[in-house]
């Protein structure tokens, strides 16, 4: 196995061999500070520096790295450029032939007002810089000469030809509109909308008065639905789209596709029956022999066991038909408000004592008033709207409401009729 040794008594005369190419390649550059016409020249080098070296006894890559880049700790720069020939960078062998030509050229930043003569040369080649005195004469630099190829990939983005004076765009939102054109631009929202004087969701979720009747009560059991959080009570509510058990009465008979009208009683109402208050609308997906599973399609109110069921009434659609005045109509009393309230307010539900004996049927129109009919006296508190109707009561939705003291008692009257 060889080994590198270092002979210090050779190491001064290789410092001398070396400092004579070092000599030729520093030479300073020429004044031109005393040319007729000064301007600024870059030096040139006599020679090229060497861009191999052959490794001697004592050299290491540290010595070579101070002696080719001026800075020993660049040694693995030399290395790097050596792979193939150096197994291991602390063992390099005389007679090696070393490449040296990738070392790289450290250049000094120049003042702001210097003027910098550079010295070219090779890899690893110095740079010379000198401060301007005030007898130069500084040559303007050339401008710079752009040498790349344009970039044809790019799109093309050309802009929108000028707009003449003449001419403006405006979109709907800047152009000028008359008062009468806002106005009609917001009737027309109301202006073709189909009339219907009473829909299917006021019908089911009014409520009615048993007037007495014994009604074919079933019995909601429960929800399907394991709730999402646990409850804090037993009862387990039910929302749209899901499903309950419901318990049917005795003796009932249900099929698949069946509605039912899920309910519960509020309180009693003297000799008209129970007051009843729909929660929702139930249609039966699935018949076992004691029991229901219904989906619920419409809700009103909140659902739980202990509710009750009942067979759902069908609904006659009135179509477009509307009602028409009617002069001394037909006169009733108010008998309650579904939902007991100091002061009413509208789209409550009232009872009055007309039903479908007096000819009433939904879609009617009566006044709700005080005092002497036809008298300076008289005073209209509501207007209602009948939506749905019993044999001798009927359910009024409140449209106007003048006076908010709907009191039982109170005189009714029939102003405007549907057609029969």
């Amino acid at each position: 196995m060889r080994r590198t040794t270092i002979c210090r008594s050779n190491r001064a005369a290789l410092l001398a061999l070396v400092a004579v190419p070092l000599a030729c390649w520093s030479l300073p550059a020429q004044d031109t500070t005393q040319a007729a016409e000064p301007t600024v020249a870059s030096a040139q080098l006599p020679g090229e520096p060497p861009t191999t070296h052959t490794v001697a006894k004592g050299e290491t890559l540290w010595s070579l790295a101070q002696l080719y880049f001026n800075d020993p700790l660049l040694w693995p720069e030399i290395y790097r450029l050596n792979t193939a020939l150096i197994d291991d960078p602390h063992w390099i062998y005389p007679g090696e032939v070393l490449s040296v030509s990738g070392s790289p050229t450290v250049a000094q930043t120049p003042a702001d007002t210097g003027v910098t003569a550079i010295a070219q040369g090779g890899p690893g080649a110095d740079t010379v810089t000198r401060e301007a005195t005030p007898g130069d004469t500084v040559a303007a630099a050339p401008a710079p000469v752009d040498t790349l190829t344009p970039d044809t990939t790019q799109a093309l983005i050309e802009e929108p030809p000028p707009v003449a004076a003449d001419e403006s765009y405006q979109t709907i939102f800047d152009r000028p509109r008359t008062g009468a054109a806002e106005v009609a631009n917001i009737l027309r929202a109301y202006a073709d909308q189909p009339y219907r004087p009473l829909r299917r969701g006021e019908f089911y979720s009014a409520g009615f008065l048993t007037e007495g009747e014994h009604l074919p009560w079933g019995r909601v059991v429960g929800t399907t639905e394991k709730p999402a959080i646990p409850r804090l009570t037993e009862r387990a509510s039910a929302i749209q789209f899901q499903r309950v058990v419901v318990q049917p009465p005795a003796q009932a008979s249900y099929h698949v596709g069946d509605s039912l009208l899920l309910a519960r009683v509020d309180r009693a109402e003297g000799d008209w029956g129970d007051v009843v208050i729909p929660l929702g609308v139930a249609r039966v997906v699935e018949v076992a022999r004691r029991q229901l599973l219904a989906e619920v399609v419409l809700q009103f109110g909140r659902i739980h066991d202990g509710h009750l069921a009942l067979p759902l009434e069908p609904f006659k659609d009135p179509g477009e038909a509307r009602p028409t005045p009617v002069a001394e109509g037909l006169r009733g009393g108010v008998i309650t408000q579904r939902d007991l309230h100091t002061i009413s307010i509208s789209q409550q539900v009232v009872f009055i004592n007309r039903g479908r004996a007096d000819g009433v049927v939904p879609g009617d129109v009566f006044q709700i008033f005080t005092g002497q009919a036809g008298a300076p006296s008289e005073d209209v508190r509501a207007v209602v709207e009948i939506v749905h109707t019993r044999e001798h009561s009927s359910s009024g939705l409140v449209l106007t409401l003048k006076n908010p003291q709907l009191l039982p008692g109170l005189p009714v009257r029939l102003i405007r009729k549907m057609p029969s």
